[in-house]
């Protein structure tokens, strides 16, 4: 490349190149090992009959069609190289997440577009950031919607930036293309919209001058109204993307205006508090996995207001307001925190090459955060990815997750499935995700035993078990219940649980969870168990013999 392309220089061109060879190799690793996560089942589960047979329509529920339709391609291809009615553990597991692992590797990429406003070093601190940071590599490693949110996202403003400053069309249309990404991906796009409102305000009020509103008001009308024929363009292709996902390509011409089906569900969810929690919920696990990103960016904000150019007040407007906005709304769930740090970001990273350019001093708070950042994304992602009450280790940015003794039932249900066993099981309540997605291509039935079926094995809740073995006859037993989700939520309002700073820094270091003053049979990891029901009689009873004839003189009744 030469100065006037991508790269100014052969070593910027190889420090990138190798940091988003690590960014992949972080995210595609290992990527069908930890267990699928009840939502990630069901996402991965629609997308594998959206690609096999075409069924698929938007559900605000779900979220948006843009992963449904990434990761059905996915599977398709990965059903190019192997059958995809194969009943081998793990089948489609890594394929379903890859989508979003090379979304977060594009996003590590989008780094290079900050560049003219922040400079080349700090473009690839920022690309750093994003690929080491603990919960953007953990939920890139993971198949939900929010990588293509967050993608979408960061595109359409770094692409609207580059039109503002050079006005090539093609930014512009790249710009309105990521847009409508974010608007088809997840809901929370009314959310950012909301958003923009004190982030302008932000933008506008420069340190001296106020808001100025009318003066910059006017400009900002020369610039729309000289500029209207392609900005008009941009939102035609905005829309017309949108409506065409939404639609599934105007299958479902009926979808093609989500706007009111989507706020009046997620605005519900908002009021009752689905996923609820204290309004510090996000706040506390920001500043203990991402204070690399928000501490430096929030120093920076406070020492260099006065000197920050529009761009960086709108970044600052922008991040404060979502910490504000996501406290206040009632999901908690740790995922929007990829949405709360985002603009953090170049922030982030024009702090940490203040801090490296300023000495010693600096240079050692920027080894330290990287090696402690580091080292929690490591462990957030591969040694303690999931959650099992026989593990006293936890990850506090993990809701609720999969244990990892279910990849032993849906072991032993494939096994069955291969030996010919019809039905191979009967998985019922709970339990019918993720198995819903792990045993897809088994023959399993998904109701209560009904008739002489005699499945070698049965999944149900515990308040199913007495009706089950009912209806199954004799010849089962029950096994050891299996944890199927595990959850530890510190916030909990248990007062034995309160940690003390010993606790709090035994975790920070080992991640091992604090028992507080509960007693020694109490465990602080909650789990959702399922019932075992274990066939050791026959397949299927043998039908009863025809009664002997009666001997003659006799009526063959009972004496």
């Amino acid at each position: 490349m030469t100065k006037s392309g991508l790269f100014a220089s052969e070593t910027e061109k190889r420090a990138w190149l190798i940091l988003l060879l690590v960014a992949l190799l972080l995210r595609i690793v290992a990527l069908g090992a930890k267990p699928y996560h009840h939502d990630e089942s069901i996402h991965a589960k629609l997308s594998s009959d959206f690609a096999y047979g075409g069924l698929y329509k938007y559900d605000p529920v779900y979220h948006g069609p843009v992963q449904y339709f990434l990761v059905a391609t996915s599977l398709r291809i990965h059903g190019l190289f192997s059958d995809p009615r194969v009943m081998a553990p793990g089948d489609g597991d890594t394929a379903a997440r890859l989508p979003a692992a090379l979304g977060g590797v594009a996003i590590v990429a989008l780094a290079l577009l900050l560049k003219p406003r922040f400079g080349t070093a700090a473009s690839l601190v920022a690309g750093a950031i994003l690929a080491l940071s603990p919960n953007f590599l953990y939920y890139t490693r993971f198949c939900r919607e929010d990588v293509w949110s967050v993608l979408g996202t960061a595109g359409a403003f770094l692409f609207l930036d580059a039109w503002v400053r050079e006005e090539r069309l093609r930014d512009l249309a790249l710009s309105a293309l990521f847009l409508a990404v974010a608007f088809a991906s997840k809901e929370n796009f009314y959310v950012l919209l909301a958003l923009m409102g004190p982030s302008v305000l932000a933008a506008w009020a420069e340190p001296g001058r106020g808001l100025d509103v009318w003066n910059r008001l006017r400009r900002l009308i020369d610039f729309l109204e000289n500029r209207a024929v392609a900005i008009a363009g941009a939102i035609l292709l905005f829309f017309n993307v949108s409506i065409l996902l939404y639609t599934v390509f105007l299958h479902h011409p009926e979808s093609g205006n989500p706007v009111f089906d989507a706020i009046s569900y997620w605005y519900g969810q908002h009021k009752v508090e689905r996923v609820g929690g204290p309004k510090t919920y996000h706040l506390v696990r920001i500043l203990l996995y991402e204070f690399a990103i928000v501490l430096p960016a929030l120093a920076l904000i406070l020492r260099k207001w006065r000197t920050f150019s529009a761009v960086e007040r709108f970044l600052a407007g922008w991040g404060v307001s979502s910490l504000v906005m996501y406290a206040y709304l009632g999901e908690k769930t740790p995922w929007l925190i990829l949405h709360q740090i985002l603009p953090f970001v170049p922030l982030a990273a024009k702090a940490w090459v203040t801090a490296w350019e300023s000495g010693t001093r600096g240079r050692v708070a920027w080894g330290l955060a990287a090696a402690v950042t580091v080292w929690f994304s490591l462990q957030l992602s591969f040694v303690y990815p999931a959650i099992t009450p026989a593990v006293p280790k936890a990850e506090a940015v993990i809701y609720v997750q999969t244990c990892p003794e279910v990849l032993g039932l849906r072991d032993r249900i494939l096994a069955y499935g291969r030996v010919g066993e019809v039905p191979a099981a009967i998985v019922t309540g709970e339990a019918g995700w993720p198995m819903s997605w792990y045993v897809r291509h088994a023959p399993v039935n998904w109701e209560m035993p009904k008739g002489d079926i005699r499945p070698p094995i049965v999944l149900c809740d515990d308040a199913q078990v007495e009706r089950a073995l009912a209806a199954l006859g004799p010849g089962y037993i029950r096994e050891p219940d299996v944890p199927f989700r595990g959850w530890w939520i510190p916030e909990t309002s248990w007062s034995p649980l309160t940690p003390s700073p010993g606790d709090l820094l035994k975790y920070l270091f080992t991640r091992e969870i604090w028992r507080g003053s509960l007693s020694p049979g109490v465990n602080p990891v909650g789990s959702l168990r399922i019932a075992v029901l274990k066939r050791v009689g026959p397949a299927a009873l043998p039908p009863p013999p025809a009664p002997a004839p009666a001997p003659e003189g006799t009526s063959g009744g009972p004496p």
